[in-house]
């Protein structure tokens, strides 16, 4: 049955999960990650500088369409100003301190595999995307955010944004690296096999240091035990990028774990008694889905951790049997190095004042040209 939704819907805007009435959960099926319970998990976390916003369009006892966001109050904290150069690295940090600007994120910063919008299976694919967009205006306008960005859309609402939203910018080189495993790699040594000789001598030569290493997975106690060591691996990532979306706290990941228990992995990598690197992972049905990492940069350069982490991954998905690893947006050359190619995301950014909407735009445009080294990397086997 097609639903068609009266011309005057109203949307209803939540600040918390306690607040949502009872149709909010009766929309979604079974285990949807926009269940309340879900939702009140990552507000139970009190993540720095993060407050949420919940929307619903239609009737709050039987709505036609749903969607959360997360506010950012954007800190100097969030800005690695050492790693900016020039007049930027001056004025930059400036800007925050004074201009306390805030972001709107459309879906979770934390998670990109979270879908952010929930209709009923009987709305259009264009009212669903009015309705998406009436809900996105309403929390801005409640939240008075300088920009929005509505973050990894359905595919069935990207063309409405393409064509029917001119103010939303598309962010058209927002890329996430996979590695699609054949069902004929049984083990690690059959992916080695098929890497060109250049990057099996790489990968060799990268391994040989985890022999000094030893792995273990932490069940739900150890990683509540073991919270401060992660969390200070985290941070020294954390505080090598020029830009952090929002940040953890010590909290985050013993939370995710209690609630999802085996759905989300977690590995410490020690050097004798000291852990130095850990790696997190999703477990979904069809897909190996690369969480949050850290390690020691000091002892990075001797014991290669970060592209051991990597392969340890190709190493774990090909265990499980899953047919796709997923390592994210990140360190995209790296990753090419590996054999992962692009998959591009749909993500758009809205800028509130029209003078920022276009520096920002040829910001993003100036960015893009200078992207692409990652393209010239084929350590694949029977490809040029």
């Amino acid at each position: 049955m097609h639903v068609r939704p009266c011309q005057h819907q109203e949307v209803s805007v939540y600040n918390s999960v306690a607040a949502l009435p009872a149709g909010w959960d009766a929309l979604l099926p079974a285990e949807h990650p926009l269940h309340s319970s879900a939702l009140a998990l990552y507000e139970s976390i009190q993540l720095p500088d993060i407050s949420s916003y919940y929307a619903l369009y239609g009737d709050p006892a039987a709505p036609l369409a749903i969607a959360c966001f997360q506010l950012l109050k954007v800190q100097t904290g969030h800005l690695n100003a050492s790693l900016l150069q020039g007049i930027q690295a001056v004025l930059v940090p400036q800007l925050l301190r004074f201009g306390k600007p805030s972001l709107l994120v459309a879906g979770n910063l934390f998670r990109h595999d979270i879908v952010s919008f929930h209709a009923q299976s009987g709305l259009g694919n264009m009212d669903a995307f009015r309705a998406y967009e009436q809900m996105i205006a309403a929390v801005r306008a409640q939240s008075c955010a300088l920009a929005t960005l509505v973050k990894d859309v359905p595919q069935t609402l990207v063309p409405y944004f393409q064509n029917y939203a001119p103010k939303y910018l598309q962010l058209r080189h927002d890329i996430s690296m996979q590695l699609q495993l054949p069902p004929e790699w049984q083990s690690f040594d059959d992916y080695a096999a098929a890497l060109k000789h250049k990057y099996a001598q790489k990968l060799r030569k990268v391994r040989s240091s985890l022999t000094t290493l030893r792995v273990q997975e932490l069940n739900v106690h150890e990683v509540a035990e073991q919270s401060a060591a992660l969390y200070r691996l985290y941070l020294q990532v954390s505080r090598h990028q020029v830009f952090s979306m929002g940040t953890l706290n010590e909290q985050f990941l013993p939370a995710l774990k209690k609630f999802y228990g085996g759905r989300l992995k977690v590995w410490a990598f020690y050097e004798g008694k000291e852990m130095v690197a850990f790696a997190s992972a999703w477990l979904h049905e069809a897909a190996f889905d690369m969480f949050y990492i850290g390690f020691d940069y000091e002892r990075n350069a001797a014991l290669n951790l970060y592209f051991n982490i990597l392969y340890f991954s190709i190493e774990q998905a090909i265990a499980l049997r899953k047919p796709l690893l997923i390592l994210g947006r990140t360190a995209l050359e790296a990753k090419a190095r590996l054999g992962c190619t692009p998959h591009f995301l749909s993500t758009f950014l809205y800028v509130r004042s029209p003078y920022l909407r276009r520096f920002v735009s040829g910001k993003i445009n100036n960015q893009h040209q200078q992207e692409g080294a990652w393209e010239e990397r084929h350590p694949m086997k029977g490809k040029p």
